[in-house]
């Protein structure tokens, strides 16, 4: 179609089960129509820091030098070396962080199955999304969730028309909070 494909790999290191996400450039031909670009925010904690690259096509990575280069500054030194570190360094971090999101990711879906919420464990990225109960839209289903439980979710309409239907929720906190919300949502009866 004469177009580029831009693949968001954020999360490609956050694979459950002992699996890991599907690159893009993986894919043959990928390097002649597109470019994948990957962040350490989420691999390595480092949100707000804004360090990032891109792999893939020879042209569209020229143009995004040249973008660089006239619309943005350098990043601190320290960052870079942070980051530079963060790469090159052993990857037993990374590991340890997807253990601890994996177990949290069992921990909250247990327990919601347990209560007899029907959802699916995500294969990878330290977001569930869960299917809303028939009779609520997803807003409708955040909305008592927070105001009736006190447990905040994200609505999936706020991600666009295919995130009707539902909730998103981080793997963020511990493995107690997680089990504190369930036992919250438990007490609603809902399931």
């Amino acid at each position: 179609h004469d177009i580029c494909v831009v693949h968001d790999f954020a999360y490609g290191a956050i694979g459950f089960d002992g699996k890991k996400p599907l690159s893009f450039m993986q894919t043959p031909g990928a390097k002649d129509v597109g470019i994948e670009i990957y962040t350490l925010s989420k691999t390595f904690n480092m949100a707000g820091w804004r360090v990032g690259f891109a792999v893939g096509n020879e042209s569209v990575i020229k143009a995004i030098n040249l973008l660089q280069d006239h619309m943005y500054v350098s990043i601190f030194g320290a960052i870079q070396e942070a980051a530079a570190t963060a790469l090159l360094d052993k990857q037993t971090c990374v590991q340890e962080l997807v253990d601890l999101y994996e177990d949290r990711r069992n921990v909250l879906i247990q327990g919601l199955r347990e209560i007899g919420w029907e959802v699916k464990a995500p294969k990878g990225s330290f977001f569930a999304w869960l299917k809303v109960p028939e009779g609520y839209t997803s807003k409708e289903f955040a909305d008592k969730l927070l105001e009736e439980a006190h447990v905040v979710v994200a609505p999936g309409i706020g991600f666009g028309s295919f995130g009707e239907g539902y909730v998103r929720v981080g793997l963020l906190t511990s493995t107690e909070r997680l089990q504190e919300a369930v036992q919250r949502i438990r007490e609603l009866k809902i399931f």
